[in-house]
Order: structure tokens, then sequence, then C-alpha cells
């Protein structure tokens, strides 16, 4: 008996996080294990006009994942915009179909609108199926963080997507 194929996430399905979503990101934040950020620490980023925060809704318009990262001003031979993934997550029901690559893909269209040169995350060097999603989007490992991580104590790897070509 074969099964039909799980419905794929579209772009279309992209917004902004506003303040009454928070819970959410919470409650999916904790379902997929990501470091936790208080609704406290979503309120200040929200205030930073740097930030990129956006959410993905169901066919019900309930939020299923988001992406929060932001674009910070970088660059050790002069200046250059860079950005930074903070946390991207899709609620576990709602993996496997697509989802997060689309999160993805909305995160680094807005950074290529911001001439972004490098997107830079962290991610738990236990995390192989993160580490394989951002390689096959064409991240790099650029070196190890240790103990970056508490609970549980875990060494982070340190990965960049170059978007522009340096001079």
């Amino acid at each position: 008996m074969s099964r039909t194929p799980p419905e794929q996430c579209e772009d279309s399905r992209i917004r902004p996080v506003e303040t009454s979503h928070l819970a959410d990101l919470i409650r999916i934040g904790e379902e997929t294990n990501l470091s936790p950020w208080s609704a406290q620490s979503y309120l200040e980023e929200m205030k930073n006009p740097a930030a990129i925060m956006l959410r993905m809704v169901n066919d019900d318009n309930a939020n299923i994942g988001f992406v929060v990262g932001r674009v910070v001003i970088a660059g050790d031979t002069g200046p250059r915009t860079d950005a930074e993934i903070y946390n991207i997550a899709v609620a576990r029901n709602e993996q496997r179909r697509g989802c997060g690559q689309t999160l993805f893909e909305a995160f680094r269209n807005r950074c290529i609108l911001k001439q972004v040169a490098n997107i830079w995350l962290e991610v738990r060097e236990s995390n192989s199926p993160a580490i394989k999603f951002y390689e096959k989007n064409g991240f790099e490992k650029v070196q190890s963080r240790n103990h970056f991580y508490n609970n549980p104590r875990e060494h982070a790897i340190l990965m960049r997507l170059r978007l522009l070509t340096p001079h």
C-alpha cells in the first residue's frame, strides 16, 4: 500500500513574528531541544531593527516553525555586512516536509536583499542532522567552540555560508 507523500511547505506560508506568537516559538523550541530563549529574549530581539524573525504557518494558520537571526556589521579588513542565525526550528509533527528548507531560504533571501556577505551560525557538534542540513545548503565548518552549550554541556561547530565572494 503506497502512502501519499506529505504536502510540501511553501514560501507563501512565511510570516513575520509578532509578540502574540512568542508562546508558540518557545513551545517549538522546547519540543525540538533548542537552547532555550525566554519570552523576554524574543521581545528584546524583536526591538532590534537588524533582527530577522520569521515564522511558518500551516493551513489552519497555526505556527509550525520559525527562524530568528540578525544582520550585523562585521569585518577585520573593512566593514561588511554579515548575518547570524540564532535559532531555526520546525515542530516535530511538521518535519521532513521541507519546512526547515523553506524557512532557511526565506532568511537567506532577506540576507541577499540586504547584501549580506556571510551567514554564520553555531550548531551542537552532536546534531548531525542539522550539520548535514547546513552543509547541503552550502555552509562550511569554520571552527569548534569548546563548551559553548549548556544543558548538556557541549562543543559547538561554527559554520559559515558565503553569499558574496570577498574582493
